[in-house]
């Protein structure tokens, strides 16, 4: 019985040991590529962020294209893609190199606030309406007037959009990534923006507005919702207090 016992503590210690073994040498494999991305970074930032921007527009047009599009998949699409996010992730990376050097204040909140308003009103702007000119070109657009319609048509709806979600993605960045890994994680939210953007870049008119009639009527609908949960806690207050006073 006791031979049992000590066999059974043997086999439990380990496998407690391989187990903390595996996590240790996964650990060493993530601090070993962390090194390797930083290094890599520091000597070709440039590169770095091209290289970046080509899987990521890669990935987000091939979910754009099979989540969104009736025509089969087309790897022409996403090859215009890659070339444009390839040559926005340029001065993508100098813009947020300037913001980390130059728009700075003593206050921490005041900073980021600046910050985020900077990229929202200067950046964001240029980023939108470049992209969706060049794609659109890229797509047979050639009349002007068109293309302007285009650009009218689509870049407010884009900017309004991105003023929902890139604000987060540079508060996060400021505050808790190092320099060196803002363009990953810049990178990885761009696969989700990335993926709207081919579609808002290479959908129909008629699929571009249906989707946005379908999003104005969701904003309704969680407006309305709101203002009922505003009524429902009001009301639940009144009556509490109510209840109260009368108990006093």
């Amino acid at each position: 019985m006791t031979d049992f016992r000590f066999r059974e503590l043997a086999l439990n210690l380990a496998s407690t040991n391989t187990a903390s073994s595996t996590t240790v040498e996964k650990a060493g494999f993530i601090a070993r590529f962390v090194q390797a991305y930083r290094k890599f970074h520091d000597k070709r930032p440039y590169t770095t962020q091209v290289i970046q921007a080509f899987f990521v527009s890669a990935i987000g047009d091939a979910i754009s294209q099979n989540l969104f599009s009736e025509d089969d998949y087309s790897f022409a699409r996403t090859l215009k893609v890659m070339s444009i996010g390839g040559f926005l992730s340029m001065p993508t990376h100098t813009w947020f190199m300037f913001m980390s050097r130059n728009i700075n204040h003593r206050i921490a909140i005041v900073s980021l606030l600046m910050k985020v308003t900077a990229n929202q009103t200067c950046f964001a702007p240029f980023f939108i309406s470049t992209f969706v000119t060049i794609g659109s070109l890229s797509r047979g657009v050639s009349d002007p007037e068109e293309l302007l319609g285009i650009i009218k048509e689509r870049v407010p709806v884009a900017w309004m959009n991105g003023c929902m979600f890139w604000p987060n993605i540079v508060i996060l960045n400021f505050t808790l990534i190092p320099p060196y890994f803002r363009g990953l994680v810049n990178s990885c939210a761009s696969i989700v923006w990335q993926t709207y953007l081919s579609w808002l870049t290479f959908s129909s008119k008629k699929a571009v507005n249906e989707a946005t009639v379908r999003e104005l009527e969701l904003e309704r609908r969680v407006q309305h919702l709101d203002i009922c949960l505003h009524m429902l806690v009001k009301s639940i207050a009144i009556n509490a207090q109510k209840l109260f006073f009368r108990g006093s």
